[in-house]
């Protein structure tokens, strides 16, 4: 009989995967994080060899968190600075010789450079990495580089006639004026990104003008730019601007651009947009465009889909007529007084602000519409209308999301639910959130309101902030109408339907933990004073509060169902 030990399977210690060819290796760190891809380079000599040989550089400071942590820690022991600087240092530069050495046969090329350092005293090392990148028909090229003193990185003018460059994306460098107009020359750059560049107008002009395949151009914050303009660049499709403190003006002529983004324009606030038949979406944030300009773009915008309208002030009565838009997002216009929409294949619309009258000639059709309405003052006048626009939208969409900064917006008096009809009613599943957690939540008044908003919903879900979501599974009793037979209790008289404290038979409700230490519970309300006992959570939330601020151990499993116990 064999022996039973002779049976056990073999293992097997070989270490099969550093046994694979080198571009296997590398199209494995492709796909793991840069941080973990650093690391490979300690497993063995062949891993080493596939990062040195790795088409990706990476200097990046934030990859190494110890030595970065040491000259954190040690700014003004200028020894410690120098020791822990010149450690990581020397590392970039062996790895960068390595990798120049390896693929000095010419077979290789660089398909990323990405440097990121605020460390240096002079940009040497900054310029030699760029400058071998480029030598090495590097295709994208991410540069994040400020020299100690806050003094600008001024970029190699050879990155500048790179014929393989198809990204760049400086952050924080200094653009030297060029020798003449076409000395710019980038015949393969679809995407630039300048984000605190400080460079002039006829620097940014020339550098555009430059880049005959540009498809994405993104701004965000430049400084020494006074007029943007944008003109004959017929291969443009995506174009986001962030104004600088200095601009004056934005002239943007982009005659096949699908999506233009405006994001905090000039003072002054002149933008002149010009764009044709294949502009797509179009978000303006904190603009100043008004009324009549407005509609008057918008009505010219055959095949706009997407528009967002964010923090424009000098709006007050929104009119929107356009058959292609879909999706409509407006968000605290603070004087608007009323919107106007015709667009027929609307299915998507988020609106942040005051209580304003929506109109359309005919009957919108949405999917999904989010609703945050708000007000420094609450009063009957204003819960009127609240539930009359709520009723406007339960009509046009198949799924309504309510938001609030506290809840206490859909806490309607009682005076007003004798005298006007729940705003959602056939609503069988509501969704809710509150914004701001920090403020007073009154729990069970806003399940209270919420359940009279819309009688006999089947599922309620209230988000509170990022920490706590709450979904409410009520089960109800055989449906009863006021007057049908049975003894109507005294507040249910003058109501078509009664109030959901008389017929709800079991509530329950499942509290999910959002966060890290944040504990998760479900608990069951029945019988009578179910209205008390929603009023519990609130307890358990601030525990829950407590128990994350003083608990050390994230692994805590902390019963706090006890906290229950009282209802």
């Amino acid at each position: 009989m064999a022996d039973v030990r002779s049976m056990k399977p073999k293992i097997d210690n070989a270490d099969r995967i550093s046994a694979l060819p080198e571009p296997l290796l590398q199209h494995i760190m492709s796909f793991i994080p840069s941080k973990d891809a650093v690391r490979t380079r300690l497993l063995s000599k062949i891993w080493e060899k596939a990062w040195c040989t790795f088409p990706v550089l990476n200097f990046d400071e934030d990859l190494f968190e110890r030595e970065l942590l040491e000259m954190r820690a040690a700014p003004r022991d200028v020894q410690k600075f120098n020791q822990a600087r010149g450690k990581l240092l020397k590392y970039w530069k062996q790895a960068l010789e390595a990798h120049r050495h390896h693929c000095s046969n010419g077979k290789l090329s660089v398909e990323k450079l990405r440097f990121k350092a605020s460390f240096f005293d002079d940009s040497e090392f900054a310029d030699r990495c760029v400058c071998y990148a480029v030598e090495s028909n590097v295709k994208e090229l991410e540069l994040h580089t400020i020299l100690r003193g806050d003094r600008l990185y001024h970029l190699p003018q050879m990155v500048f006639c790179s014929e393989t460059l198809n990204v760049l994306y400086l952050f924080g460098c200094l653009l030297l004026e060029f020798p003449g107009r076409s000395s710019v020359k980038l015949p393969s750059l679809r995407k630039l990104r300048l984000a605190q560049v400080h460079a002039s107008d006829q620097v940014i002009e020339n550098l555009v003008a430059g880049c005959p395949l540009i498809e994405d151009l993104i701004f965000e914050f430049c400084e020494g730019l006074k007029s943007i303009k944008l003109f004959g660049h017929s291969k443009l499709r995506d174009i986001k601007i962030k104004g600088g403190r200095e601009a004056e003006e934005m002239n943007i002529n982009a005659l096949n651009a699908h999506s233009i983004t405006v994001v905090s324009p000039p003072p002054s606030g002149k933008i002149n947009v010009v764009s044709g038949k294949n502009l797509k979406s179009l978000f303006l944030w904190m603009t100043s465009v008004v009324d009549e300009t407005l509609s008057y773009h918008i009505t010219r915008l055959v095949v706009l889909e997407c528009l967002g309208l964010i923090f424009c002030f000098e709006l007050q009565n929104i009119k929107i007529s356009s058959p292609s838009l879909k999706r409509l997002e407006i968000f605290k216009c603070t004087k608007l007084a009323a919107v106007e929409i015709e667009t027929p294949n609307l299915s998507k619309c988020k609106y942040n602000g005051g209580v304003v009258p929506f109109s359309s000639s005919t009957a919108l059709k949405l999917l999904e519409t989010d609703l945050n309405l708000y007000t420094i003052n609450f009063g009957p006048q204003w819960y009127a209308k609240f539930i009359e626009l709520i009723a406007k939208f339960h009509q046009w969409s198949k799924v309504l999301n309510l938001q609030s900064e506290c809840g206490e917006s859909v806490i309607v008096p009682k005076e007003l639910r004798q005298i006007l009809p729940p705003p959602l009613s056939g609503v069988k599943h509501l969704n809710f959130s509150i914004s701001i957690p920090f403020k007073k939540f009154a729990i069970a008044q806003v399940v209270d309101g919420l359940l009279w908003m819309s009688p006999h919903v089947d599922t309620l879900t209230i988000d509170y902030g990022r920490a706590f979501r709450f979904c409410f599974q009520i089960l109800y009793k055989d449906e009863v109408v006021s007057g049908g037979g049975r003894k109507t209790a005294q507040c249910c008289k003058s109501v078509p339907v009664l109030c959901w404290g008389h017929c709800i038979q079991k509530i329950e409700v499942e509290m999910i933990g959002k966060g890290v230490g944040f504990n998760s519970a479900r608990i069951v309300f029945e019988d009578e004073d179910i209205l008390k006992k929603i009023n519990g959570l609130q307890y358990l939330i601030w525990e829950n509060y407590k128990l994350r601020w003083i608990c050390e151990d994230q692994s805590c499993k902390c019963d706090l169902r006890a906290v229950l116990d009282w209802a």
